[in-house]
């Protein structure tokens, strides 16, 4: 079975449990090779609006649009005008010519009829932000996910950005979905009322759906953070109100179900649109004119480098939304504590948990197929293989979750927010063979081991990447390269992990393509041969995770 076949199984499998869920998506592109204050942090400027308008024109007949025009743009407090919105009707049928063009003044967005959909193109800082038409089922969704994509690319702009040192990124303005109905009344939400609040819990027992697919800010200061990363106080009253609304059963109304939960669902400040489940838009009174659309938006997903990556991640979630609509999941919330943020970092946890869900899906009658299930399961390339008598180390990076600096401004009040992005964690996964596993040290410090399977153990390590400026713990030096050593059978080989260029001085330029960037990465990574060190053993602690830099330097 294709690619093509497993999407049509898909969407067959959804249409027989008698639902219809309607995927939305906000893919966001940027000018990869630009430093240009447009395409790094301004939300409007340079070349962005022109940039923004050729996405369209290019997209628009892909897609079958009877119309263009601007729409009324967002306008934040601190910004002296309202920005940009380039909209498109799109109609089904054969495509052409568009009626209407960009040059009018802002006109109201149309009221798409039973066979119309409506999608902008607006900006956002440092990108370009394409607001997809709703999609009924996912083969329309793949479909006019490889248009956008094309289009921007034929637009100039990338998903993808390659920093100085050859770090990749995503285009830095995530790549959030929705979950919704052809109109508020038949939402999937309030015609299996159920549903959300066991997508509430179900991603709650699963980090990998809030953290497999992350953008590389997670946690409290992400644009999706879980409940359990907010206030406290505020989580310990999330299991009541789930449990009474189970005990309600399909017996709750719209008004019931938002009530109950847009309070739970908020970042730290009390924002419900910073929410990992983003219920603004469900059945909101006080947000006029979107508010009552019986939309669910997953932010906690960062921009997918190709199509085929958003639609598995899509399909992913639209399965689960299925599965969860049709099938009873009333487990308890568990208390993470601190597992959620040292365990549920690294790649090997957070894999193996998403295979656990791609097991569930397949058991409920909702499995994807193997294409689209190894799009979502592919390991990237580890930073470093370093074999040693018949034992292999990889060296993988982990999530980091990096701290909020100052007050935790709400997205009313402004677009942007400081966070010490200093710290880096990495994952050592230890593949012996059944053999000698033998001694892994960072900075001179001995890594505990965790055996997570025969022959395979796991440490972690954390620690600073740089000296922020401003910054959290002034005076910490940066532990640059981040030494670490593993010793085995008589023999150790030490890596050294450089953060820019080991030979010194600055790079030329950011990188051309991938394949200079991988070259970056690669010439930051050195492996040599020494005899066994003296190490120091770190002072026990509850976490997999050694810090750094919570160790003086090791003699």
């Amino acid at each position: 079975m294709g690619w093509g076949e497993e999407i049509a199984e898909q969407d067959e499998r959804v249409r027989r449990a008698g639902l219809e869920i309607w995927l939305g998506a906000e893919p966001t592109f940027t000018l990869r090779e630009s430093q240009d204050p447009p395409w790094l942090w301004q939300a409007e400027g340079g070349d962005k609006e022109m940039r923004a308008a050729a996405l369209l024109a290019d997209l628009a007949p892909r897609l079958g649009a009877a119309r263009l025009q601007r729409a009324p743009g967002r306008h934040f407090p601190e910004e002296p005008a309202p920005r940009f919105c380039l909209g498109a009707l799109l109609r089904r049928g054969p495509p052409a010519p568009a009626a209407g063009g960009l040059d009018g003044p802002p006109l109201p967005a149309p009221a798409p009829g039973p066979d119309e959909r409506w999608l902008t193109v607006t900006p956002d800082p440092g990108v370009v932000e394409v607001n997809l038409a709703p999609s009924p089922d996912l083969a329309t969704f793949a479909a006019d996910a490889q248009a956008c994509y094309r289009a921007a690319a034929a637009a100039g702009l990338s998903p993808v950005r390659f920093r100085y040192n050859g770090q990749v990124s995503d285009s830095g303005g995530g790549g959030q979905l929705t979950l919704g109905g052809p109109s508020p009344e038949a939402s999937p939400f309030f015609r299996r009322p159920q549903l959300l609040p066991r997508l509430v819990r179900y991603l709650h027992h699963h980090p990998s759906l809030s953290y497999a697919f992350s953008p590389d800010c997670a946690g409290s200061a992400g644009q999706g953070p879980r409940p359990d990363e907010g206030v406290r106080e505020i989580f310990d009253e999330l299991p009541v109100a789930l449990d009474r609304l189970a005990a309600r059963g399909d017996d709750l109304s719209p008004a019931e179900l938002w009530s109950a939960l847009a309070p739970m669902l908020v970042d730290p400040s009390g924002n419900s649109h910073r929410a990992e489940l983003n219920v603004e838009k469900l059945w909101n009174p006080h947000l006029p004119g979107r508010g009552m659309l019986g939309l669910v938006e997953l932010r906690a997903l960062r921009m997918p480098g190709t199509p085929a990556r958003l639609t598995a991640v899509a399909a992913l979630f639209r399965a689960l939304a299925a599965r969860l609509a049709t099938r009873p999941f009333e487990e308890p919330l568990r208390d993470w504590g601190r597992t959620l943020h040292d365990r549920a970092a690294l790649p090997f946890f957070l894999a193996r948990d998403l295979v656990g869900v791609l097991q569930d899906l397949d058991h409920q009658g909702f499995g994807l197929g193997p294409l689209l299930s190894d799009e979502l399961t592919a390991e990237e390339a580890p930073l470093a293989l370093v074999p040693l008598g018949g034992a292999r180390l990889e060296l993988r990076p982990a999530l980091e979750f990096w701290p909020l600096q100052g007050d935790v401004a709400s997205q009313e009040r402004s677009t942007a927010r400081l966070v010490d992005a200093s710290s880096a964690r990495l994952e050592l996964r230890l593949d012996t063979g059944g053999g000698e596993v033998g001694r892994l040290s960072a900075g001179g410090w001995e890594l505990p081991l965790q055996q997570v399977a025969r022959g395979l153990h796991l440490a972690a390590v954390r620690w600073r990447t740089f000296a922020p400026s401003p910054g959290l713990h002034p005076g910490l030096p940066a532990h640059d390269p981040l030494r670490l050593c593993w010793e085995r059978g008589g023999e150790a080989r030490e890596v050294l992990l450089h953060g820019w260029r080991p030979q010194g001085g600055g790079y030329d330029g950011l990188p051309a393509d991938g394949a200079e960037a991988a070259r970056r990465r690669a010439e930051r990574v050195q492996v040599r041969s020494l005899p066994p060190p003296a190490v120091q053993r770190a002072p026990p602690g509850p976490a997999l995770t050694l810090d750094l830099r919570r160790l003086p330097l090791a003699s």
